[in-house]
């Protein structure tokens, strides 16, 4: 077998000194955290969570396929057909197989890391490479202590490169990540307010995103965002070479006006070492134009000519966060619900100001601001009286937007005590050519909003 196998996971864990229960050799075919979500031949890991401890639901993954566990306490019950690995800290423990796999797959790793635009970069950092490279990628969000390890464990000896995210809500998260996937290859794309409310301030932010470029190695590459003030000084600390991007003049990879096509992307001309290309973004909105610069940058890290890199991003078939969604009411909705950072707030506002037709937008709140929420709430409420003809919101901080959008002089602003209020009353008034912006952080669950404005999947 050349994949990951039970067996291969039970030497290994043997051999760092885990209690190992061992079944029979069979494929593992990934990892799960979610009993409910367990498919055949996946690796399970009993995580101690805030709401509840993964450990009490073992005995089930078990019987829904799982092949092996990771667990803090032996379920009950015979399990001598399957893998269990006994682990004091299964967080730890996973850590350390996805690092030895890693190690003996022998994939390089290119982390990525930013406040906000870390799952687009990836997705399209990935395709971009993969018309080179056989590409691994981590799935949907599994970028923490507990879902990069699992991210890992898909990958695979033919893999010639792996594409992972990295985030962080906690101090010294992303350090812990690199010393797991121990990355060659680094992108910072932005670092912003989210987590402010757990990291205490935005210089402890920083701190952590710059975790990464700070533990490359010295043959290894930095791609960073110099456009960001908070980025820039650590190019010149760093022992790795280093691939800036962005106007900014020191930027090696330095980009040209951005033409908005609106929702067919972007198109720029960048320039690197004296050679010149013209990339097509397939992402819409100007303010994931870094995502698109990163993956080029990535790729000329990995050894790929401009003209090949800028040819990738324009032919690479990657969806961003925003889907575009057919109304029953003949308008259009933007759903970009995922989540909610100031940043990613006003860029998608910038992208429905220059769209026609009626624009209009459902906005929730963002959330983990700390002491900036309120401040940035209003700045919101600013940058939509310029961007839309209507714009609805809900709750208390909802109250706050609609507030300074009024005081800006936007008359269709109407406020909500709910999520569930406001989508009914905006859906009575959708009708053909509108485009509707949904957006909030993923705390409010906007998903359930999208069928009540008439969205047909």
């Amino acid at each position: 077998m050349s994949g990951l196998t039970t067996g291969w996971i039970a030497q290994t864990m043997r051999n760092l000194g885990y209690e190992v229960h061992e079944g029979p050799d069979v494929p593992v075919t990934g990892g799960a955290a979610d009993s409910r979500s367990v498919q055949p031949g996946n690796l399970f890991t009993a995580f101690p969570g805030e709401n509840t401890d993964g450990n009490l639901y073992v005995a089930d993954a078990l019987r829904n396929g799982a092949a092996a566990a990771i667990c803090e306490r032996a379920p009950e019950g015979d399990w001598s057909e399957h893998t269990v690995i006994i682990a004091p800290d299964a967080t730890r423990a996973v850590g350390e197989l996805a690092q030895a796999w890693r190690r003996h797959c022998g994939a390089p790793v290119v982390g990525i890391t930013g406040t906000v635009g870390k799952t687009t970069a990836k997705e399209l950092t990935a395709a971009t490479l993969a018309t080179r490279f056989a590409t691994h990628k981590s799935e949907g969000n599994l970028n923490s202590r507990e879902g990069l390890p699992l991210a890992l464990l898909t990958l695979r000896p033919e893999h010639e490169v792996s594409v992972l995210e990295m985030g962080m809500d906690s101090v010294g998260e992303i350090a812990r990540l690199c010393a797991i996937a121990e990355p060659r290859v680094g992108v910072v794309l932005n670092i912003g307010l989210t987590h402010i409310e757990k990291l205490g301030s935005i210089d402890a932010i920083a701190k952590e995103k710059l975790a990464l470029p700070r533990a490359l190695p010295e043959d290894g590459t930095a791609v960073l965002n110099l456009d960001d003030p908070r980025i820039g000084p650590v190019a010149g600390e760093l022992r790795c070479r280093t691939i800036g991007f962005g106007l900014n003049e020191g930027a090696q990879l330095r980009r040209g006006n951005v033409r908005d096509l609106g929702l067919a992307g972007t198109e720029f001309e960048v320039t690197f070492e004296g050679h010149h290309a013209r990339v097509r973004s397939p992402l819409a909105g100007a303010h994931v134009v870094p995502a698109a610069l990163a993956a080029v940058g990535v790729a000329l890290a990995l050894g790929m000519t401009l003209d090949e890199a800028a040819a990738a991003v324009t032919n690479a078939d990657v969806e961003g966060r925003l889907r575009q969604v057919a109304s029953t009411t003949g308008a259009t909705i933007l759903d970009d619900r995922y989540n909610a950072s100031p940043a990613s707030v006003a860029g998608a506002l910038g992208l429905l100001a220059g769209l026609s037709g009626r624009r209009i937008a459902l906005l929730g709140k963002m959330a983990e601001l700390g002491d900036h929420t309120e401040s940035e709430h209003r700045r919101i409420g600013r940058i939509a009286a310029g961007s839309v003809e209507v714009l609805v919101s809900f709750g208390d901080l909802g109250r706050i937007i609609i507030e300074e959008a009024q005081e800006a002089g936007l008359d269709q602003a109407q406020w909500y005590p709910t999520k569930d209020e406001a989508a009914a009353a905006l859906a009575e008034t959708l009708r053909d050519g509108d485009t509707v912006l949904v957006k909030g952080s993923r705390s409010e669950a906007l998903e359930t909003v999208i069928p009540v404005l008439g969205g047909v999947e």
